[in-house]
């Protein structure tokens, strides 16, 4: 199945859902019916329905009959969920940035207002 679900191809980016970590989970619910669980790289992606015919296509083809496929957005997909090698071609690092461990001061006007005030 999963070299089935790899023949699927993302139409913007041109590469495989598989390999973009697009598929998020594939779930034998009975002896007949499988589910597949995908995303898309934005919630706006207009490929959402033909992405998930293609799918359906792709795995009956293999001889899988009983497909049920949903779209989940939760977690958002992040380009650090593609296989590494496409990583590597775009230039990201290995694995995902840390968020900084100190929040920044707030900069508005206001608060620049209060600290002022607070030291007279």
């Amino acid at each position: 199945m999963w070299q089935a679900l790899r023949d699927v191809i993302e139409p913007d980016l041109g590469e495989s859902i598989v390999d973009l970590g697009l598929v998020r989970a594939v779930r034998a619910e009975s002896p007949d019916i499988t589910q597949i669980d995908i995303t898309l790289t934005t919630p706006y992606s207009p490929h959402g329905e033909a992405l998930t015919a293609a799918v359906r296509r792709a795995v009956s083809h293999a001889g899988l009959p009983g497909v049920e496929v949903q779209l989940v957005f939760e977690p958002a997909w992040t380009p650090y969920q593609m296989a590494e090698p496409l990583r590597a071609l775009l230039g990201l690092p290995a694995s995902e940035p840390q968020a900084p461990a100190q929040v920044a001061e707030p900069t508005s006007w206001r608060s620049r207002l209060r600290r002022r005030f607070t030291r007279l």
